[in-house]
């Protein structure tokens, strides 16, 4: 299909989330998201046959880029405690990069009884990330950061749900609550709650 071809597909998917994040999935539909891509609708069935496949290839494009990118982050650090750090820099990253990021896959959530296909999606997303931080567990046991009989899936299932709260918080609040949020627990990793007294 060549360049012009990738960049209108990345234009659309763009707009798919920007529109579905804003209406919600139900409420969203193809003239809308062509005027807002500033295409015809024609244009845009001429990529995408209905809505459910430009909203599944949309959510699998984010998720993607979003998934590989906290990989490489991780990867680019040496301790358990660096990679958990920069993972949570390069979600906040990523959610600058895509403003929507957060509230489209959040109004995806809703549907996903109904269209299975986005349902397999975000299965396999919440199986990519467990795998990530299963493997950051693992290596930080085999150089001793952590003790040989730890509960991995108890630490992967803890780090998870911190994960998913972040990105609720995301969803639902203003930019600058989530970011607070995240330098929160990033001192929590740094230094430990901060207690006073006993």
């Amino acid at each position: 299909m060549g360049a012009d071809g990738d960049r209108t597909r990345r234009r659309i998917k763009a707009a798919t989330m920007k529109h579905v994040a804003e209406v919600g999935y139900a409420n969203a539909t193809m003239k809308a998201i062509a005027q807002e891509a500033q295409l015809t609708s024609a244009a845009i069935y001429h990529y995408f046959p209905s809505k459910e496949s430009l909203v599944v290839a949309t959510l699998e494009s984010v998720l993607g880029e979003v998934v590989g990118r906290l990989e490489e982050a991780a990867e680019r650090e040496a301790t358990l405690l660096g990679r958990l750090t920069a993972i949570l820099e390069e979600a906040l990253a990523c959610v600058e990069d895509y403003p929507s990021v957060t509230r489209f896959e959040a109004s995806i959530s809703f549907e996903t009884n109904r269209h299975p296909d986005l349902s397999a999606l975000r299965s396999r997303r919440r199986e990519a990330e467990e795998e990530l931080y299963s493997r950051l567990i693992s290596d930080a046991v085999a150089h001793g950061e952590l003790a040989p009989d730890v509960d991995g899936q108890s630490l992967v299932d803890v780090i998870v749900s911190i994960s998913s709260g972040l990105t609720y918080l995301s969803a639902t609040s203003v930019p600058e609550r989530h970011r607070c949020a995240v330098r929160a627990v990033e001192s929590i990793l740094d230094t430990g709650l901060p207690v006073v007294g006993k």
